[in-house]
């Protein structure tokens, strides 16, 4: 049957409800396919980029700054002698160092690890070959602090008894602790005289005193500073039933001359030889580098032995991208330069202050290694 008007007459009402709703129910089903597998997908990226920055337990050296001892760090001469006649030089004694992240209130994600595992400049450790679990940012910037002073101290002296210049011994501040009870009283650098009107011959004795001092009490303390001294009264706390003052003692030394070497807020010993062939340089006539730009790196010990260090390879790559053309190395580093030396680079080992200081010499006279003992020999 038709409509009057010609218009085809409507579906029953109960068949057309049904299919309606069938018809609904495919679109909604079409629909949510799309949205869901989108919802997934923005979740699974949050979880890749979440997990790309959560921080890992390693840490990454790459290569930092090589610096000329024998010029200037940000504005500063580095190595400054007074009250002794000192010699004009030439060319460059360069300290290397290496850039660490990932240490003490530091951070790196599995994003760094990746890139710096497919770099060759770039080496990654677990943190806890580098740091002690519970070792703070502070304590790690404190130890680098001591070690590079500390360090510092031995270099000069090695280089004075080279040149048969005598000093004396001494018991020195190394390093103030953040927050401690001596901070703003005593300073690195400080020689103790005598604590509440008694002296000691080392580090242990004047620790005794610290620590027979009255709980939570002021101790009368005399030190030299910059050659004057100075009475001063440090407050003290009680740490586990003894009473400190929240700084770092160690053997030092006085000099006949006034020796200051500064390279800001770098730390750690290993440019101890380095600093050694700088003094020795300046308290000699003539270029010890004959006018060569000369890197290199290791501890030095008080009989003039030169210690490995870390981050050798790093510190290859930042030495000659300074554009040394010549690298003194730890013979005890050997077996991680060998295959790494950087184009360019001619790499000696050496084991001692005496050995470093030959092929330094040999380098500036013929401007050149042979005959000079390298990492491929030992």
């Amino acid at each position: 049957m038709s409509d009057p008007t010609g218009t085809p007459a409507p579906t029953p009402a109960r068949g057309r409800g049904l299919h309606g709703l069938a018809s609904r129910a495919v679109e909604d089903a079409q629909l949510a396919r799309p949205v869901t597998a989108l919802v997934s997908l923005a979740l699974l990226c949050l979880m890749i980029v979440g997990g790309s920055l959560m921080p890992v337990p390693y840490v990454i050296e790459q290569p930092g700054p090589a610096i000329d001892v024998l010029g200037e760090y940000r504005e500063q001469e580095i190595v400054v002698i007074d009250g002794v006649e000192t010699y004009p030089t030439d060319g460059a004694l360069m300290m290397t160092t290496v850039s660490v992240d990932g240490g003490p209130g530091y951070t790196v994600t599995p994003v760094d690890v990746l890139v710096s595992w497919f770099d060759r400049s770039r080496a990654v450790l677990p943190r806890e070959l580098m740091f002690p679990p519970d070792q703070t940012r502070e304590q790690t910037t404190l130890n680098n602090s001591v070690q590079m002073s500390t360090s510092q101290q031995g270099a000069v002296a090695v280089a004075l008894d080279e040149l048969d210049i005598d000093y004396e011994p001494v018991v020195m501040i190394a390093g103030v602790q953040a927050g401690a009870p001596a901070e703003g009283h005593l300073e690195p650098g400080d020689v103790l005289v005598g604590i509440d009107g008694q002296t000691a011959t080392d580090v242990a004795g004047y620790q005794a005193l610290v620590q027979g001092a009255e709980d939570g009490g002021t101790l009368p303390i005399t030190v030299r500073r910059d050659g004057q001294e100075t009475d001063l009264q440090v407050p003290t706390e009680v740490v586990d039933g003894t009473s400190r003052l929240g700084v770092v003692l160690a053997a030092g030394y006085e000099f006949p001359m006034d020796v200051k070497i500064a390279v800001g807020d770098i730390g750690g010993p290993s440019a101890g030889m380095i600093f050694s062939l700088s003094v020795y340089d300046e308290l000699t006539p003539g270029a010890l580098t004959g006018g060569h730009a000369i890197a290199g790196t290791g501890t030095i010990a008080a009989d003039g032995t030169v210690g490995p260090i870390g981050g050798i390879r790093q510190k290859m790559v930042g030495a000659r991208e300074a554009d040394a053309g010549f690298f003194l190395a730890p013979r005890e580093n050997c077996d991680q330069v060998i295959g790494y030396e950087p184009e360019g680079l001619e790499v000696v080992a050496v084991g001692s202050f005496d050995e470093a200081l030959t092929a330094t010499e040999t380098i500036a006279a013929t401007g050149g290694t042979d005959g000079l003992p390298t990492c491929e020999e030992q």
